[in-house]
Formats: C-alpha cells, structure tokens, sequence
C-alpha cells in the first residue's frame, strides 16, 4: 500500500471552499487515500507558517495568498512567472489557474483572442491578462483600486470599474464579488457594458448576480467551477502525477453542480 500524504489549501477565509470535496475525488479517481485540508491562514501570519508548509507534500494557494506566497518559493515555474502562484511542490511555485482558465474559455465556447473585458487585476487578474495577452486579444482591465490601475504592467485599455462603458466578446471576472455569503452584489450593472460571453470565476454561488444580470442581457454564461476543477487535476499532475480523463473530470463538475 502507498504511504498516505499530507496536501491542503491556503488562504484566507476559507469558510466557501469546495477545495477538499474535489480533490478528494481526484485522490479516489487515482486510486489513492491522501489527505487534503483547509489552513486559514491570514496574509500577515504566511511567513510564520513556513514550518508548517514545509510538512506538506504539496498544497494550493487562494485568496488572498497568490502573490504573498512568491517570496516563500525557492523557485517559480515557467507558469507563474507573471506573479501569481496556486501550487506548490518542494518550495516551487506553479500556476495551474491558466491551465483551468483555458479549459473553461473553451467549454463555454469563446475565444480569447477576441475584446474582452476583464473585471479587477489581482493574483487570478493577472493570469487572465496574461492569457489574453498571449492569445493575441485586446484587452480592458476594469480595477476599482487606482494602486492597482497605476502599478499594472498588462497591454491593456485600463479604467475604474464605475468608467467601464463599451462592448464586448467576453467578460471575466476576477474579483471576489458575488462569493457567499454576499450573493446580492455585483461588480458591474450591465447599464452601460454588453458582453456576448460572461466567465465568472465565482463558484459559490454556482449563479452569481452578475451571471444573472448578464444572461437578462442574452450573454452565454459559466461560472467558476470547470476552472476549479482542471486547476486541481493539474495539480495533482503536478504533485505525483495524478491524471483523469474528460469524463471523470465532468463527474465531478456535475456532482459539484449540486454540493454548491
């Protein structure tokens, strides 16, 4: 029998993650019994935490940690060099959000090299971006903080999130508006902005205000949950080597469908 290890997620608050639910099914997919747990931990404790961390096998990284983490790693996959991390396996940083981000643009039918609008730039913003980027789009950036619009090294039309005006192939958003327990919030109204795709990447909620706001305005929506869960295969790719196939990964998303 193999040794059983030790994986988990850090972030902060963790109370709406579905984190465990899934990768548990990742581990019974591959025949294994390893374990996954949450750690809260908020950003000003990360760096007092490093012995813990260190007693992993490997772990995730979410809010509001994908940019904190960086200095703690000894070394930045090729996937994460544009600043944001949510996988780590002995002190290297990895970036499997794009890996998820991509899998779900095309599920949901868009294209990135397209006009797309992307809603808010921190660590899950800035593998948007850098998506967009390389496919070739043109791409808006919608920020409410003006630290973040100033500092913001994308090739983007850059705007405050209450100027956004115009149309576009797809939206995204990145921020964490909408997530429970304020499910009555949205970063935009749609009074001013027409999108023919909206990608939240919101999961809890699997129907976010905006992606009700924006199918009252005929746009195909998706939520976050494709992307949560080819970011977790992936890790798992990344930690042991873990693989599942299209249909064991839909599985998951249906039965995710009803636990959210």
């Amino acid at each position: 029998m193999k040794k059983t290890k030790d994986y988990g997620l850090i972030g902060y608050p963790l109370g709406h993650s579905l984190s465990p639910f899934i990768h548990e099914e990742i581990f019974k997919k591959n025949g294994l019994r390893h374990h996954y747990s949450l750690y809260e931990i908020p950003p000003e404790e990360l760096e007092s935490k490093q012995h813990l961390l260190s007693s992993l096998d490997g772990f995730n990284v979410t809010i509001p940690l994908k940019e904190l983490i960086i200095p703690l790693c000894e070394k930045l996959d090729k996937s994460a060099e544009f600043g944001a991390v949510n996988c780590v396996k002995d002190k290297t940083g990895y970036n499997t959000d794009i890996f998820g981000f991509e899998k779900s643009i095309k599920a949901l039918g868009a294209n990135l090299k397209s006009r797309v609008c992307l809603l808010g730039y921190g660590g899950a913003g800035k593998m948007v971006a850098h998506a967009v980027q390389k496919a070739g789009g043109r791409l808006t950036i919608a920020e409410k903080d003006s630290k973040k619009l100033k500092t913001c090294q994308a090739k983007a039309n850059l705007v405050k999130t209450g100027d956004l005006k115009g149309d576009f192939d797809l939206l995204i958003n990145s921020t964490p508006v909408g997530m429970y327990p304020k499910i009555k919030a949205a970063p935009i109204d749609f009074k001013h902005v027409k999108a023919n795709f909206v990608l939240d990447l919101v999961y809890n909620p699997v129907e976010t205000k905006l992606l009700t706001l924006a199918k009252e305005k005929g746009a195909k929506t998706m939520n976050g949950l494709v992307m949560l869960v080819w970011q977790a295969i992936r890790s798992h790719d990344i930690w042991y080597g873990g693989k599942l196939t299209d249909k064991q990964a839909e599985e998951i998303i249906a039965a995710l469908q009803v636990k959210a």
